[in-house]
């Protein structure tokens, strides 16, 4: 080659690339960038919706599980007295302030309960309160649960063996009892079978078992009131019976719970006679809604025959808390719920032409006379849901069928 030529190719060179091979390269690398970052975008939205949908998921599963909890221990003070103690007006005192009958609202979303007349609240293990039918707020439109709880060292039933008088109760044995210990004073039905009011009391915090004498149970403490509204220690008749719960705190204390799902999808409890640190607290999140259904042995074989709704008929509120013979006898019949669990994602997706969740949601569906179906509106569609659903026995219940 010439060293004309040689110089030529060189100056070629050096001269770079054109200004329509350096578009084509932009050209191309915004393709490919645009390609990269939609790959990115996908995967992020996957993510994102893998994250969430597990999030519901994995507090559903607590939610549940404490459920679970509450349900199987419900009632374990009871079964002894079970017969004549469903149904009756529970009266209570914290430290001389009235818990039972309920003498002001209570804190949303438990503030439109409605169990009967003048704040009264029936002993029950356990009671479903319907949901509003029609409502538009997921809150009013769940289920509540109404149950007794949390009673690991009770379940004593100790009858009297005498009049009480205001500081004491005369039982045939008070050495089942520990100083401090909750008690409730429970009263034979009246000759029409309606229930007679029953009274929380506490045994004081000095009473020594081994030093009990005659049987005598010794009354003092926060929870200790000579009268309640219509409900008095010497007011019992000697047929009476002292159910212990265990003790005022602690993990051995008695619950008396009030569950419910209220505002941002929170699933909360309220903790009636205040044996906690607090007496309304956060359970689980994400919980949209909840409904539930009994569980009822209708023949007396001890197995669950069929399943019914809390709204209406026999198993509707006012006939369970009727407080009479029949009302106590249907209590006994219910052996399990049906716990129904809507959770919902606490991220709004993105809007976008087809909704994310189009519905209806569905919870029993293997019970067609008791399917829930669940419409979603346009917002609620763009979340995304889960459902979940457990059958949980009410073991204190069983015990009493077992024993018939």
């Amino acid at each position: 080659m010439s060293r004309t030529n040689r110089t030529a190719a060189s100056q070629r060179r050096q001269a770079g690339v054109t200004l329509v091979e350096l578009m084509v390269a932009m050209l191309l690398g915004m393709m490919l960038s645009g390609v990269v970052f939609g790959v990115l975008a996908s995967f992020e939205g996957r993510k994102r919706t893998l994250t969430t949908g597990n999030d519901a998921e994995q507090a559903g599963q607590l939610a549940m599980y404490k459920i679970d909890r509450w349900i199987r221990s419900a009632g374990a003070a009871l079964p002894q007295a079970a017969k004549f103690a469903y149904g009756c007006p529970l009266h209570a005192v914290r430290s001389n302030r009235q818990l039972l009958p309920l003498d002001a609202a209570l804190a949303a979303p438990f503030d439109k309960l409605n169990l009967g007349k003048s704040g009264v609240i029936r002993l029950a293990p356990v009671l479903i309160l319907p949901g509003k039918k029609g409502a538009t707020v997921n809150s009013e439109a769940s289920d509540q649960l109404v149950l007794l709880a949390g009673v690991p060292n009770g379940g004593v039933a100790a009858p009297f063996d005498g009049a009480a008088s205001g500081a004491a109760l005369k039982l045939t044995y008070a050495g089942d009892f520990a100083g401090g210990d909750l008690a409730l004073v429970v009263d034979q039905p009246d000759d029409a079978g309606a229930r007679r009011p029953c009274l929380l009391t506490q045994v004081a915090s000095d009473f020594k078992p081994a030093e009990a004498v005659g049987g005598s149970l010794p009354l003092n403490g926060t929870y200790y009131a000579e009268r309640v509204g219509n409900a008095s220690i010497d007011g019992f008749t000697d047929s009476a019976f002292a159910l212990r719960l265990g003790a005022e705190s602690g993990s051995g204390a008695p619950q008396f719970l009030l569950l419910g799902v209220g505002k941002d999808n929170v699933l909360y409890t309220h903790d009636l006679l205040q044996t906690g640190a607090a007496a309304q607290q956060a359970q689980a999140d994400s919980v949209f809604e909840m409904h539930a259904l009994y569980g009822i042995d209708s023949d007396g074989d001890g197995k669950v025959d069929d399943w019914v709704s809390p709204a209406e008929g026999e198993y509707g509120v006012e006939a369970l808390m009727a407080g009479d013979d029949l009302a106590a006898d249907r209590l006994q019949k219910i052996l399990a719920i049906r716990i129904g669990l809507l959770m919902r994602t606490s991220l709004l997706e993105k809007e976008e032409k087809e909704p994310i969740t189009k519905g209806p949601l569905t919870l029993f569906s293997d019970l067609e006379a008791r399917k829930f179906s669940r419409t979603l509106s346009g917002d609620e569609q763009r979340f995304r849901y889960r459902t979940i659903e457990q059958t949980v026995p009410v073991r204190n219940n069983l015990l009493i069928n077992k024993d018939k």
